[in-house]
């Protein structure tokens, strides 16, 4: 049970079955890398992929994937949590629309970490996965959990989902900007259906389960119950608040980190029996992906009776705003035989791959004075900066786009409410489009506050919704810096920018073919781990301008009688690239053209009302 050498990676959880196919899914997150979005809908593509970035730089793969599932995933993230991306992709463009930042009214973070898939296959026949885990949608090396549950239609109502369902249709209340319809037919469909789903909950567990969702209304409870024999707790962050509420459980444990830890008082730490946090030196013995990964951000709660136990995992922190309806949380509460999933199969000595092996016993660990102050001071400094972006999140920035020259364009950044008479002495903030380097294109932030701010003679393929912003502070020799994305509404976005990434991507005549063998293949798959696919697929076709491999067509016949969805999928890249007046006309060689004109008439004659 949750051994370490049996981790999950984050992409393999999102895979679907053999033979399904993404329809739709919906994900929450406190906070996003845009890296890692844009690596999600290879999840759904390349099945066996074994290194994410590894693909994401061949584009035209990841251009694929993306195509084919952007469209389908809607993101609820914390506002103002979208992380500055170390890298620069015009794959960007794709994710806008599907990022949609929240701010719960509650005041309190928007905090879970779920995902709701729905996949189905050339029969018909539908899957469910629903993700509960402790990650956000980053690619961070901590330690964390990750619940999967998989999913049926069945044909009575399922009334322990109606957590699930008032969960879904509370996301799009929360949204801090208008949602595109397409998303919001997504939430639709999914409370429908989800009526009639039966999740089954993982091995050695009762089939009997309860979705919790904390912060979506005034009926929340607290779910831990302070009647068990014993109590392991597993979270990062903690208050005295919360570790005082188990006085009647006779035997607690604890495993946090040292700072948090450090925190509490001596007199709570003394209730619990024995108290760990992660070992260093346990996770650097070897080479291994185990052994690199550092820090612990899991929540777990593990309460044990004679001979049963309960299990709750998710994104609530050991700390009164994880439990108490400020923020918005999710977890699911599992049942099972203490002989199986107790607090000794998680803290088992005699097991190699048990997680006592990676903890060492926590000992308190003091400042001294000088240590104090400069701790005091970063979180003032912090404090500031957190003040500062709250209220530059308060005055609702939008974006409007004009043409300024040939193939040129202006930015303008704007509030929809000004507040001129904010000031906080001493902070300084630039910001600039995600696309642009920072360098040559930051502008001061304080000009947001009464007016607004353009950014001159930007390329097509640099117009971005996602704008970066930069906070930074000084004191005392003492800095700090802030850095987040927005997602912002935007007004005049050309209809062809996404047709000239697609242009820039493709390149040429053989980007365009290379990409029609990755819509023609029946398995993707075989791509991934041939490196010299597309010149032994080729032929040498590379220095053969304005030719059709003959096995090319072969395929788009073999296509029509056998996947007609291909040709559709075919059509569709087509008519994108020629809805783009600048798009040359080598870029698609004039044999295919030929036979294409009669693909495409087979497929109308036959298939001409299928949608």
């Amino acid at each position: 049970m949750l051994e370490p050498g049996k981790r999950t990676l984050y992409i393999d959880a999102l895979r679907p079955p053999s033979d399904y196919q993404l329809t739709w899914g919906i994900g929450t997150t406190y906070s996003l890398e845009l890296e890692t979005l844009l690596s999600v809908p290879l999840a759904f593509s390349l099945y066996e992929c074994k290194n994410q970035k590894e693909i994401l730089n061949n584009s035209i793969f990841a251009l694929d994937a993306i195509r084919r599932n952007a469209s389908k995933l809607v993101i609820f993230c914390q506002h103002g949590q979208i992380k500055v991306s170390s890298s620069d992709s015009l794959l960007y463009s794709y994710l806008e629309d599907m990022i949609v930042e929240v701010n719960p009214s509650s005041g309190g973070v928007f905090h879970p970490k779920t995902w709701l898939l729905r996949f189905k296959n050339q029969e018909g026949e539908i899957f469910y996965k629903y993700i509960c885990l402790s990650r956000n949608i980053t690619f961070d090396r901590s330690w964390d959990t990750i619940l999967v549950l998989d999913g049926r239609p069945v044909e009575d109502g399922v009334p322990e989902n109606d957590n699930l369902i008032k969960f879904v249709n509370f996301l799009p209340k929360i949204a801090v900007n208008k949602i595109e319809k397409n998303r919001l037919d997504i939430i639709k469909k999914s409370s429908i259906e989800l009526g009639k789903i039966k999740f089954n909950p993982p091995e050695n567990f009762d089939n009997q389960f309860n979705f919790h969702f904390l912060g979506i209304d005034n009926s929340d409870s607290f779910p831990i119950s302070d009647e068990y024999r014993r109590l392991l707790i597993v979270s990062p962050f903690l208050n005295e608040s919360f570790l005082n509420r188990f006085d009647n459980v006779k035997q607690k444990y604890l495993i946090s980190i040292q700072n948090s830890l450090d925190k509490i008082s001596d007199d709570t730490l003394k209730k619990y029996n024995k108290i760990w946090v992660l070992d260093e030196l346990a996770e650097d013995k070897s080479e291994d992906d185990i052994s690199r990964l550092s820090g612990l951000h899991a929540k777990l709660y593990i309460g044990e009776n004679e001979k049963s136990v309960t299990l709750w995992n998710g994104s609530s922190n050991a700390t009164h705003a994880g439990f108490s309806s400020q923020n918005v949380e999710a977890l699911v509460e599992l049942r099972g035989e203490r002989r199986k999933v107790g607090i000794n199969q998680f803290l088992d000595e005699n097991s190699e791959n048990s997680t006592i092996n990676f903890l060492k016993e926590y000992g308190k660990t003091t400042l001294n004075e000088e240590e104090k102050k400069k701790e005091n001071l970063e979180k003032e400094l912090e404090k500031r900066l957190e003040e500062y972006k709250e209220n530059l999140l308060k005055i609702g920035l939008r974006i409007k786009i004009k043409p300024e020259s040939e193939e040129l364009y202006k930015i303008i950044v704007y509030p929809n409410i000004t507040n001129s008479k904010y000031y906080s002495e001493g902070i300084k903030g630039i910001c600039y489009p995600i696309t642009l380097q920072k360098q040559t294109n930051k502008i001061d932030i304080p000009l947001l506050w009464k007016d607004k701010i353009i950014f001159h003679k930007v390329p097509l393929l640099s117009l971005s919704s996602l704008v970066a912003f930069e906070l930074n502070i000084k004191d005392k020799g003492i800095s700090q810096k802030m850095e987040f994305v927005l997602n912002l509404p935007v007004d005049g976005m050309p209809e062809r920018r996404n047709d000239k990434i697609i242009r820039a991507i493709l390149k040429d005549s053989n980007g365009f073919i290379q990409y029609l063998r990755i819509l023609l293949t029946e398995n993707q798959n075989i791509f991934l781990f041939n490196h010299n696919f597309y010149n032994s697929y080729m032929g040498g076709y590379g220095h053969q301008k304005n030719k059709m491999p003959l096995p090319l067509a072969e395929e788009l016949i073999k296509a029509l009688s056998r996947d007609p969805d291909k040709i559709k999928n075919i059509h569709d890249l087509i008519k994108e690239l020629s809805k783009n007046k600048e798009i040359k006309d080598d870029i698609i060689p004039e044999e295919f053209k030929e036979i294409w004109k009669n693909i495409w008439r087979v497929y109308k004659s036959q298939y001409g009302k299928r949608k």
